[in-house]
């Protein structure tokens, strides 16, 4: 009995999707270490006489760092034309070329013009990346473990940072630069063999190789004639949803203009929230909040502490929902960051040394809040939110729009928090979490375990008129 369950198990497991879902990973941590790397080696930049064969200022730093966001609203924009042409397969590849080549530049790097060259780059590789695998593994996932698949990309590009956050200070600068060069060419040749969507493939007009991708994300107990069953639900999907769209017309349905404004906003939520300056800059606010620890153990600390809370939300996401999680993840990482602003002003004021673990503390609860939903949930809502036709339009716009504010966010701070002091900027992005928490109540739909077709649904209360193309134009009650 245990044998023949044991065997069912197997036929019924879709290892396929699992693979392609891990292939992205090795994608996403490719992006993680080409886009970490700057906070272990900022010590080394900012050192004069150092073996990086550069010496950088705060306010060079901040340039370079902030020029990312750049980098990832272009990338972003190229995405439209790119998705619609070659198809997610195709681009993701892309992504892993571009992620090298800045790689390689960061390598001969010798001057600040070079460094941003190369983060500029990185950034395209990585505006790419993020928006483009949540539609991959959107369309190539069954609904019942979409979410879990969305969290394995996310998962391992966790494990990027901490490689890049526990390794990176006590690695050579150029031992990591290969080491980063080396995850995008493995990703490349081993992403030749995976399947390509089968959404784009009969987008295509190649229904034989789109029947062959859909047995091949299917288990082995999917018989022939369940293929042809969701191949034939594929194909009115995009029936009812083909055609390209202009920006105008695409701003005509209403549920295009509620999934833009929730998705931008989650992202620029989460760009606000500080995620991305904290973690570049985790060994200066460790040297800051006088813990007793070495700069290099706090940034080890920081970055093995997300782990077991992306691994949580992995398994919770299916379950509880992108709500809660959300809703969650910002009330956390809010307390977290007010009261870590409270202690370093009040470090100003009075002796802590008798309380000086708790810096750490309250960094390891904002990591694990963040990690719980903030950080990955927005991702997942552009391969969720937006339709086929409105994918290419309305995902770049959100991308480019979040992006855009994270380099003018990360910019000012990273020029200003000396002068305005970090508990200034620590109780502004717990603000900001506050915010996340009346975002995730009054605005966040609920997207779990439903189809594509639920989801649009869920985003209009009214019917709509719709035109021989397929456009919803206008809203009529009930």
């Amino acid at each position: 009995m245990v044998t023949m369950r044991s065997f069912e198990c197997i036929k019924s497991f879709r290892y396929m999707q699992y693979l392609s879902a891990v292939s992205v990973g090795i994608l996403q941590f490719s992006s993680s270490l080409t886009f970490m790397w700057v906070s272990p080696m900022l010590p080394k930049l900012t050192t004069p006489n150092s073996n990086v064969g550069v010496t950088l200022t705060y306010e060079e730093v901040s340039w370079m760092l902030s020029t990312t966001g750049i980098g990832e609203a272009v990338g972003s924009l190229l995405i439209g034309v790119l998705l619609d042409r070659v198809g997610p397969k195709r681009t993701l590849l892309l992504s892993s070329t571009l992620l090298t080549i800045s790689s390689v530049i960061f390598g001969f790097a010798n001057s600040l013009t070079m460094l941003v060259l190369g983060r500029f780059i990185a950034g395209m590789g990585r505006g790419i990346t993020i928006y483009c695998f949540p539609i991959y593994i959107c369309e190539i996932a069954s609904k019942d473990i979409r979410g879990k698949l969305g969290t394995i990309p996310v998962f391992i590009g966790v494990l990027g940072n901490l490689f890049s956050l526990a390794a990176g200070p006590y690695l050579g600068y150029i031992e990591f630069i290969i080491i980063c060069s080396v995850f995008p060419v493995i990703f490349f040749f081993a992403f030749l063999f995976i399947p390509d969507s089968p959404y784009h493939l009969l987008k295509a007009g190649k229904r034989k190789e789109a029947q062959l991708s859909l047995a091949r994300f299917s288990s082995l107990s999917t018989s022939v004639e369940e293929i042809e069953t969701k191949l034939q639900e594929i194909e009115e999907t995009i029936r009812q949803d083909t055609g390209d769209l202009t920006l105008k017309q695409s701003l005509c349905a209403p549920n295009f203009r509620k999934s833009l404004v929730i998705v931008s906003a989650a992202k620029i939520i989460v760009t606000f929230c500080g995620v991305t300056f904290i973690t570049t800059y985790i060994q200066v606010i460790a040297e800051s909040s006088n813990t007793g620890l070495s700069t290099k153990m706090v940034s080890v600390i920081y970055g093995v502490i997300q782990i077991p809370s992306v691994l949580l939300s992995g398994f919770l996401v299916d379950r509880f929902g992108r709500k809660p999680l959300y809703c969650i993840s910002s009330l956390g990482a809010g307390i977290a960051l007010i009261l870590e602003g409270t202690y370093l002003y009040l470090q100003g004021l009075y002796n802590l040394q008798s309380i000086a673990f708790m810096p750490i503390l309250f960094l390891i609860a904002y990591q694990l809040s963040v990690s719980f939903g903030l950080t990955y949930l927005p991702t997942l809502l552009v391969g969720e939110l937006f339709t086929t036709r409105t994918k290419k339009i309305g995902g770049p716009l959100a991308m480019s729009l979040s992006s855009l504010v994270a380099f003018g966010s990360v910019k000012i701070c990273g020029s200003l928090f000396e002068s305005w002091g970090m508990y200034t900027l620590f109780w502004i992005f717990g603000g900001f979490c506050v915010l996340g928490i009346l975002f995730a109540l009054y605005v966040l739909p609920e997207t779990k375990g439903k189809s594509f077709d639920e989801i649009q649904k869920s985003l209009l209360s009214t019917k709509n008129v719709v035109n021989s193309k397929g456009l919803e134009l206008i809203p009529l009650k009930e």
